[in-house]
């Protein structure tokens, strides 16, 4: 007789195993369907957009200590992260940002401290950091700022018209959100140079010098409106959706006139 699993406060029971047959063969197969998309009246998307594919070569230098003294080195494997990547619009070139990376070069490192034994095993990070201003080849959007400052003071006259109302005042402040610029590491590599240093009595080094060429292969994204061809785009200007609407051309429009205002 099967055991009742009953029910219990964890949800349903699982249910016990069938015997499983023995497959051969399995044929499959597929059909592709080019893709379909919604048709839009007002043809616009926010997507990320490309502005560059940057190379960055960093020039590392640095000293490493070992735990203890080592003979040979029998395997050191290299990995690149980053840590940090911003990107700022530069104000002296509206072709160029200027980024901001900061990234480790992992390095794990296995050695031996005699002809025989066994093998040490140490991780150390090796920090690095470049400032550097890139061009772009897609433009970022154009940066708004914020006022959020009471500078465009609201003010009203008393009740005798001889000055300002002192118990009542306004403001008109308003904050622009502006959509950053991403960082995407696509490809790394590490060419370097180890000096052993630091020799004991016994021909062992405890120090090790790196001498490193780091290479960043890193995409530069930004969301943006990016307007799509319309089937509404014709020169016959009674088939414009633009026709229809009186009001501002687009919030981008409205959010300019309110800045003005």
């Amino acid at each position: 007789m099967k055991r009742n699993t009953g029910c219990n406060s964890y949800g349903c029971p699982p249910q016990p195993n069938c015997d499983q047959a023995e497959t051969f063969r399995v044929d499959c197969s597929n059909n592709s369907y080019p893709p379909d998309g919604k048709h839009l009246k007002y043809p616009v998307v926010d997507v990320p957009v490309p502005l560059a594919e940057v190379e960055i070569q960093a020039e590392v230098e640095a000293d490493i200590q070992l735990p203890t003294a080592a003979r040979e080195i029998k395997h050191m494997r290299r990995n690149v992260s980053l840590k940090q990547c911003k990107a700022i619009r530069s104000k002296m070139d509206p072709h160029m940002v200027k980024l901001y990376i900061t990234g480790v070069v992992h390095k794990n490192i296995q050695y031996v401290e005699s002809c025989s034994g066994n093998v040490k095993d140490y991780s150390v990070d090796v920090p690095f950091n470049c400032n550097q201003a890139v061009y772009v080849k897609n433009y970022p959007d154009h940066e708004h700022f914020s006022q959020k400052n009471t500078v465009y003071e609201r003010r009203y006259t008393d009740k005798h018209g001889m000055g300002a109302d002192n118990c009542t005042s306004g403001a008109y402040t308003y904050e622009y959100y502006n959509q950053p610029i991403d960082c995407k590491l696509l490809f790394s590599f590490v060419n370097d140079l180890d000096l052993y240093k630091d020799h004991d009595a016994w021909g062992r080094f405890k120090r090790i010098t790196e001498k490193m060429e780091v290479g960043l292969f890193i995409k530069l994204l930004q969301e943006q409106q990016v307007a799509l061809p319309s089937k509404y785009e014709k020169d016959d200007a009674s088939c414009s959706y633009k026709e229809e609407y009186k009001g501002p051309k687009s919030m981008q429009s409205r959010i300019y006139d309110m800045m003005r205002d």
